[in-house]
């Protein structure tokens, strides 16, 4: 029976631990000593409860704070993480892993192009480095040890990088995944992230209604009109032309979203009218404040690791950005934080002064 190291307990982590263990894999499930709240419950529990579009209850097989431990034995190595969290799990997996054991970012963000030259000088020769586009599931905890799960995607993307190494990725990830299909390269991966333009212009452009509600409402159903879904379907043009400008044919979002969600009735050609028929989504409420949902969620990774790269990556290859840049500004005004000069950009991956042909072949080969 084959086994998964979960690295990560939060929402994310304890809906896969339950996702893989109905499957019939071994689960080992792991977070750092100072985020052991949730691995705690679940240790206390004994069980991960989840219900709505993912319904059983697990045990996990390993629970630990040992990075060692839970690597042991692993057929695949899952990271189920925010964004900023990736040099550390990365880099302390790599510690562990083994020849041809295979470790995967399942939110990307850049994540494997951030941590690859990193983990190449720790990693055992054989190990392979991916990332996935997105978290498998739309999830929201109720309790101790408990998901509501308001929605499984039906089709996943990943790659490795270098991309060379995506066919040993996939052999190691296809039996988790069925539904995972090989993308050309980590960066098609981060850019076709769903996530990129979808929590910003809900959030920031309704402020004054978020702060009155203290984010207690409908956030896919309230905050999502035609206007604000119309500055969705502008980033995501921009967006398109981005991965253009560097060999990357990308999908449009709306098709996303129905590859992704289609099973739940998701239909559409716009943003608008893709999330006016998402009713699976339509009753998630954040419950957070804004500054909470901005440090926490979509601001501490959408903007930091997609609008400024995507804008970087724009001016490297003369492709405009107004809408991106518009919307990073705006953050930076109303949350009063600085955006511009923390977040990824292709001169911190090293890739500022390529050419469209040298990027392409770095992602191939490395």
């Amino acid at each position: 029976m084959k086994r998964a190291a979960i690295l990560g307990c939060g929402s994310g982590g304890m809906t896969m631990a339950v996702d893989l263990g109905l499957k019939g894999f071994k689960v080992n499930l792991f977070d750092f000593p100072e985020y052991d709240k949730n691995l705690r419950m679940v240790e206390e529990k004994g069980r991960i409860e989840a219900y709505g579009n993912l319904e059983g209850v697990v045990e996990p097989d390993v629970i630990t704070t040992n990075m060692e431990e839970a690597l042991e034995g692993a057929d695949a190595i899952f990271m189920t993480i925010r964004a900023y969290g990736a040099e550390r799990f990365t880099l302390e997996a790599a510690k562990y892993m083994e020849s041809g054991q295979v470790i995967m970012n399942w939110s990307s963000y850049l994540a494997a192009l951030r941590t690859y030259k990193k983990f190449k000088e720790i990693a055992p020769k054989g190990a392979v480095l991916g990332e996935g586009a997105i978290l498998p599931y739309f999830i929201k905890p109720t309790g101790p040890a408990v998901l509501n799960v308001f929605g499984v995607k039906a089709h996943l993307w990943a790659a490795a990088m270098p991309a060379k190494d995506t066919p040993e990725l996939m052999r190691t990830v296809k039996p988790f995944f069925p539904n995972c299909e090989a993308a050309s390269s980590v960066l098609y991966t981060s850019l076709t992230n769903p996530n990129l333009q979808v929590h910003v212009p809900p959030a920031l452009l309704n402020t004054g209604t978020w702060e009155k509600t203290g984010g207690d409402l409908e956030f896919y159903g309230t905050l999502m009109t035609p206007k604000v879904a119309h500055v969705m379907d502008l980033l995501d043009k921009e967006r398109m032309a981005v991965g253009r400008a560097v060999g990357i044919d990308l999908i449009p979002k709306p098709e996303v979203l129905k590859m992704e969600y289609g099973q739940y009735g998701v239909t559409g050609e716009t943003m608008y009218e893709v999330y006016s028929s998402f009713a699976s989504h339509r009753s998630w409420r954040p419950g957070l404040s804004l500054d909470d949902f901005a440090a926490k969620t979509a601001f501490g990774e959408d903007i930091l690791y997609g609008f400024v790269f995507m804008s970087s990556l724009g001016k490297q290859f003369n492709v405009p950005t107004p809408a991106i840049d518009t919307m990073t500004s705006l953050a930076e005004l109303v949350l009063e934080r600085d955006f511009w000069n923390k977040g990824a950009t292709s001169e911190s991956l090293g890739l500022d002064g390529y050419s469209k042909e040298q990027i392409i072949e770095y992602l191939k080969k490395g």
